[in-house]
């Protein structure tokens, strides 16, 4: 089982990285004042991000984590190259990395193949599950959505073996693309700012719209770049993938209220221990089954789990309380599902 580092150890390491990040920071958008951007930083209109780097602090020194298994076994999968027509294929590649499969696209969403969702080779979460598809088993990938630029979302060792295999389509929000160019110079990458869209042919278009978290790479470029969430508009009815998420029920509103009940929602259910330290990014698995409802019942899965630790929970703790909202709300599993890392199942048109 992975224990926790001693207490000793945990504050050398926020030490370090402060010595390693310090003045590294750097801006990576510049653009005209709007309600989420003040001409520095974004934030959230609605709820405010509080600075809570004390408090960060506090929590890293005092985590009392959950139990993890060193390793656990994949079964692997192995996608189509193609899926034509109305029919949605989705593959749990792992954490919030998601392959979806419609209209002849392939689509994956935050990939990361990366040992450790960190910017150390030798330190930060590693993961437990290996991907649910080999690097080598993907089938051409068309378009990747990278939701903010957190290290478990935008692993740029990942988009970089995308970019010399497949080359594909980047979409992102607003001052992403700044640092992904920099690593990796020739990408087709596309910045978008809340309520922009990317029509990628008659009946594919792509939306970005709000979600409640925050960005950084570093200590010192907190809220430089922008976060968001993604519609997919397709046959079959929209699709809305909402990465990392504080539980926002305004944002669910406004949704049903442009696009209608979802077909199918990528909806994150780990990372969310301690509530007094997560709640506001990090929503748990009952704030996700209440995001599911506030968005009408369409199909649902989970992200975010049983891959890395990233929060207090331990590694069974999302599944089972999922499980255990789901049936006392009366909601059936095949409406939310929660796949083992490489299952994939088909979600029929709206």
């Amino acid at each position: 089982m992975q224990r926790p580092l001693p207490k000793v150890a945990q504050l050398f390491l926020c030490l370090l990285l402060v010595l390693l990040f310090f003045g590294c920071g750097n801006s990576y958008y510049s653009g005209p004042a709007t309600a989420h951007f003040d001409g520095e930083k974004f934030d959230n209109p609605w709820a405010p991000m509080p600075e809570r780097f004390g408090e960060f602090l506090k929590w890293r020194l005092t985590a009392d984590r959950g139990r993890w298994p060193e390793s656990v076994p994949v079964s692997l999968s192995i996608p189509p190259a193609r899926v034509a027509g109305d029919t949605l294929r989705v593959t749990y590649v792992g954490h919030c990395t998601v392959l979806l499969q419609t209209q002849g696209l392939n689509i994956l969403t935050d990939p990361i193949w990366s040992e450790r969702a960190s910017p150390l080779s030798f330190a930060g979460p590693k993961r437990v599950a290996a991907p649910g598809v080999r690097f080598e088993d993907l089938p051409p990938i068309d378009v990747v959505l990278v939701s903010h630029n957190h290290y478990d979302h935008m692993d740029m060792t990942t988009l970089k073996r995308l970019f010399k295999a497949f080359n594909p389509l980047v979409l992102t929000p607003l001052g992403n693309d700044a640092a992904m160019l920099a690593a990796i110079p020739g990408m087709r990458v596309r910045a978008l700012d809340w309520g922009e869209s990317f029509e990628l042919n008659r009946q594919v278009r792509f939306t970005l719209e709000p979600m409640q978290h925050w960005s950084a790479r570093s200590l010192f470029d907190r809220r430089e770049a922008l976060w968001g969430a993604f519609v997919v508009e397709a046959p079959g009815g929209p699709i809305y993938f909402l990465a990392d998420a504080g539980y926002a029920k305004s944002l669910s509103g406004q949704f049903v209220a442009r696009y209608g009940t979802p077909r199918f929602s990528l909806l994150p259910v780990g990372a969310y221990e301690p509530r007094w330290f997560m709640q506001y990014a990090h929503m748990s698995p009952a704030e996700a089954v209440q995001t599911y409802l506030d968005l009408g019942q369409g199909y649902a899965m989970g992200t975010q789990y049983e891959v890395f630790a990233m929060a207090d929970e331990a590694y069974a703790a999302p599944r089972q309380t999922l499980y255990e909202v789901l049936q006392a709300r009366g909601i059936e599993r095949e409406r939310f599902q929660l796949p083992d890392v490489g299952g994939w199942f088909t979600i029929p048109p709206r």
